[in-house]
C-alpha cells in the first residue's frame, strides 16, 4: 500500500513502544527517512504546536539554519503524505492533532493509566482492567533500538521519555502484583516483569518472594531470598 499525496488514510495507528511503525488502514507504511520518525514521535509525545526553528535545530544540530530548515521541509513533506488530516502547519510551527482516527500506543498507555489519578484513588475493577490493558500495550521501551547519533538533544529527550514511561510501567506492575489483586499466577508474572525493569530494586524481589510463598512455591521463594535474583 502506497499513500499518495492526494490520498488520506481513514485511520492511522503509530507504535512508539518498541520499534516505531505506522499502520494506515491496517497496513504497515514504511518511512523513507529516520528523521521523519523522530519528527513524528516528538510531535506526538510532546503535544501542542512546536516551533519550526526549534525542530530544525533539534534534528539537524550540525547543519546551518538554511540547510536545517530545508531538511525539516523534506521530512514534513513525507509526514504530510502520511498523516495530512492531522497536521496543522504554519510558517512558524507544526502540530499533530490526534483524534480517535489517529492514535499511538504511548497515547493509549497514558490514557489508560489516567485512572490512577489522583494517586490515592481506589483501584476499582474498571481501573484494574485499564491497567492490565496498559501493561499489555507496553511491548518494549520507548523507541527501543532507535538512535540518532547526530542529534544528541533528541536522544536526550528520547531517554527521559523512556525513563518516564518505564516508571509508569513499574507503578502499574507494582499495583497488579499486589496479593489479592489478580490470580496468583498472573501476579507472579507481573512481579517478574517488574523485577526485570530493575534487577537491583529490592521491592519487586520482596513481592516475588511473597507471591511464591503465598502460592505454595516455597523453594522458589527461598531461592529468590538466597540469591537476590529471579530465574524460575
Amino acid at each position: 500500500m502506497v499513500i499518495h499525496q492526494s490520498e488520506s488514510p481513514e485511520t492511522v495507528y503509530i507504535t512508539l513502544l518498541g520499534t516505531p511503525a505506522l499502520i494506515a488502514d491496517g497496513e504497515s507504511i514504511p518511512f523513507e527517512r529516520r528523521k521523519t520518525i523522530a519528527l513524528l514521535a516528538y510531535l506526538l509525545v510532546s503535544g501542542g504546536p512546536q516551533r519550526r526553528d526549534q525542530l530544525a535545530t533539534l534534528l539537524w544540530p550540525e547543519a546551518d539554519s538554511a540547510s536545517a530548515r530545508a531538511n525539516l521541509r523534506r521530512a514534513l513533506a513525507e509526514l504530510t503524505g502520511l498523516i495530512r488530516p492531522w497536521l496543522n502547519v504554519s510558517t512558524d510551527a507544526i502540530e499533530v492533532q490526534p483524534d480517535q482516527r489517529l492514535t499511538s500506543d504511548v497515547q493509549q498507555f497514558r490514557l489508560l493509566l489516567g485512572c490512577l489519578e489522583p494517586r490515592d484513588s481506589a483501584l476499582t475493577p474498571i481501573c484494574k482492567a485499564q491497567i492490565e490493558q496498559a501493561v499489555a500495550l507496553y511491548r518494549a521501551d520507548f523507541l527501543d533500538g532507535f538512535v540518532l547519533p547526530d542529534s544528541p538533544d533528541f536522544e536526550e529527550w528520547q531517554f527521559f521519555q523512556a525513563e518516564e514511561l518505564r516508571r509508569s510501567l513499574a507503578t502499574a506492575l507494582d499495583l497488579l502484583s499486589r496479593p489479592g489483586t489478580v490470580a496468583d499466577s498472573a501476579a507472579i508474572n507481573y512481579a517478574r516483569r517488574w523485577l526485570a525493569l530493575d534487577s537491583l530494586d529490592e521491592e519487586p524481589h520482596r513481592r516475588l518472594m511473597q507471591l511464591y510463598a503465598q502460592s505454595g512455591q516455597q523453594s522458589a521463594a527461598l531461592q529468590i531470598g538466597a540469591s537476590g535474583r529471579w530465574d524460575r
